[in-house]
């Protein structure tokens, strides 16, 4: 998904934990997320990092988890400090810090956005500096970006970190939650009313099993599923067991699931490792599929980009 905000959220998908040698206590952090403001005129935008939790986990007082200082209820959020290497989260929480499990949560990005739009043409958005001077950015079509408010026939967007005019007609509004697959960088991002929840990697088909791109709605959702289909190299029919899918593509079958035959080292290597593509589905590490499942409804936008 080309000059989008997710752009700006790979940040996420790229934290690396530092080794932090010889240490008994919490003493340093691996790793921080940078929040941003972006501000035009009289309007701000803060983007703000929390930790949002999968399901009621505890709150630690340290990465050695030796008291529970509170819990996080499922699908509740608080202030994400940074990323410790020994995979945990540090929050803020009762104007001091806790710690949680990364494997138990999320990482989301909030705005305060009227809702999620999409360019439906390439245009330009004009954007004014400090001093009052205006330059142009151009926009190209299917990028996605969040609508801050309406003027007229102008529509003021937050994209890539920048605040901008754009004409309203150039747009389309997008479903309190959707998703976009982008084949660019074999990512999936998840937005759940106007944040984005979660990015994560994932593989799609292979040569004569392509994934179609373009503009779908979810259709259905399953959970406990054994697909079936017929491999077109070979001709043979083979069937997998998956525990979410969500299919978004009728004609063609084609759904987000999880596929447990799937490795780490698969995901991490999906760009080099062609013959691991799958059969035109989405496949996901199993917890995506899982968000994927409990977010989307049926109706729900989702986008598939080249």
């Amino acid at each position: 998904m080309k000059n989008n905000i997710s752009k700006k959220a790979k940040l996420i998908g790229m934290l690396i934990a530092m080794a932090v040698s010889s240490f008994n206590s919490v003493e340093a952090c691996a790793n921080e997320l940078e929040d941003k403001e972006v501000v035009m005129g009289d309007t701000k935008i803060d983007k703000k990092t929390y930790v949002k939790a999968l399901e009621d986990i505890n709150i630690y007082d340290s990465v050695e988890c030796n008291n529970v200082i509170g819990t996080l209820e499922e699908n509740k959020d608080l202030p994400f400090n940074c990323l410790w290497d020994e995979g945990f989260y540090e929050v803020k929480y009762n104007d001091s810090i806790g710690f949680v499990e990364c494997n138990k949560c999320n990482l989301i990005s909030k705005y305060n956005f009227v809702n999620m739009v999409e360019f439906m043409n390439d245009c330009t958005m004009y954007v004014e500096d400090n001093n009052g001077v205006t330059s142009v950015v151009n926009v190209e079509k299917q990028a996605v970006g969040g609508l801050v408010k309406t003027v007229g026939s102008w529509s003021l967007v937050y994209m890539d970190d920048t605040l901008g005019y754009v004409k309203s007609d150039n747009l389309r509004t997008l479903s309190d939650s959707f998703v976009v697959v982008d084949e660019s960088d074999l990512m999936l991002y998840l937005y759940q009313d106007c944040n984005l929840i979660l990015e994560a990697p994932v593989i799609t088909g292979r040569k004569n099993h392509e994934t179609d791109q373009g503009d779908f709605k979810v259709y259905d959702k399953k959970t406990g599923y054994k697909m079936h289909g017929v491999d077109q190299d070979t001709g043979k029919p083979y069937e997998a067991y998956v525990d979410y899918c969500v299919m978004y593509n009728k004609e063609h079958q084609e759904y987000i699931h999880d596929a447990s035959w799937r490795s780490e080292a698969d995901f991490e290597n999906r760009f080099e490792l062609p013959n691991i593509r799958s059969h035109g589905c989405v496949n996901a590490k199993k917890r995506t599929a899982q968000t994927v499942y409990n977010v989307l409804d049926k109706g729900d936008d989702a986008i598939v980009r080249p």
